[in-house]
């Protein structure tokens, strides 16, 4: 007896699969994902969008965001910031001076007065609050991308 497996197709008849690995290239790379679909004017703009988002929050000295469990919606805006792929690698080295994701330690904890002092010199600039409502917004574009994508690769959007 043999066993054949049928991969399950959407209604193009594109692989139920391809939706997923239009999704994670959209995260990875913004755009890569409607490349992948075919959409190359949308790809480029999409891409156009959410790096120049990215690239003003960051020139604007934006912060990306660190879980801290005592303020749980933290944990929201970081998310945010890693819906942006990668690139959210860039702004975390150009705030902190590390790649970190979460306060840490406890209060006399080196590491961590480093990085409330990182926190405190970047909100004193002029344009910290605009730089990063600019990253968290590229966060939120990525993430509808990834949603416009799926419903691209499953069949229920052009």
């Amino acid at each position: 007896m043999s066993e054949t497996v049928v991969e399950q197709a959407g209604p193009e008849g594109r692989p139920a699969a391809a939706a997923f690995v239009a999704c994670f290239l959209t995260w990875l790379v913004p755009g890569l994902g409607h490349l992948y679909l075919g959409k190359r004017v949308r790809a480029a703009v999409f891409f156009a969008v959410v790096v120049g988002l990215f690239s003003l929050g960051v020139a604007s000295d934006g912060a990306a965001s660190l879980f801290e469990p005592r303020q749980p919606l933290s944990f929201l805006a970081t998310l945010d910031n890693l819906a942006t792929g990668p690139i959210d690698l860039i702004s975390r080295y150009h705030t902190y001076g590390a790649i970190v994701f979460a306060l840490p330690g406890e209060d006399g904890d080196p590491g961590r007065l480093d990085r409330l002092e990182r926190m405190r010199a970047r909100v004193r600039s002029v344009t910290y609050e605009y730089g990063t409502v600019f990253l968290l917004t590229a966060g939120l574009m990525n993430i509808l991308l990834i949603l416009d994508c799926f419903d691209i690769a499953t069949g229920r959007k052009i």
